[in-house]
């Protein structure tokens, strides 16, 4: 009885540092990225950036989303928006709208 016993604590613990080890061999740390670029085109949730280099770029947006100062942007104005990759899209965590650079 004592040998079943042993030999079934031997397998949970087998078992639970495959789980544990698999786990964490899985979970990665989150990637933030920025760009600067100009508005092109807002629509339901989803701000389309040109960056500077003439790349054009989708960003999901929403409640989440911290804009600085508290308002969309506009078409044309300048942005540079903090970001990361989920679930194959670029979700914008943060929206900073830049000053003009007119003189």
């Amino acid at each position: 009885m004592a040998r079943e016993l042993k030999e079934k604590m031997v397998l949970f613990t087998l078992i639970w540092m495959v789980l544990i080890f698999t786990g964490l061999g899985n979970s990665q740390a989150q990637q933030y990225f920025n760009m600067t670029g100009k508005v092109i085109s807002l629509y339901r949730g989803t701000i389309i950036v040109q960056g500077n280099k003439g790349e054009t770029m989708n960003f999901a947006v929403g409640r989440r989303t911290i804009y600085i100062p508290n308002r969309l942007p506009g078409v044309g104005e300048r942005v540079k928006m903090g970001y990361y990759f989920q679930r194959g899209r670029n979700v914008a965590y943060q929206v900073e709208i830049l000053p003009s650079s007119r003189k």
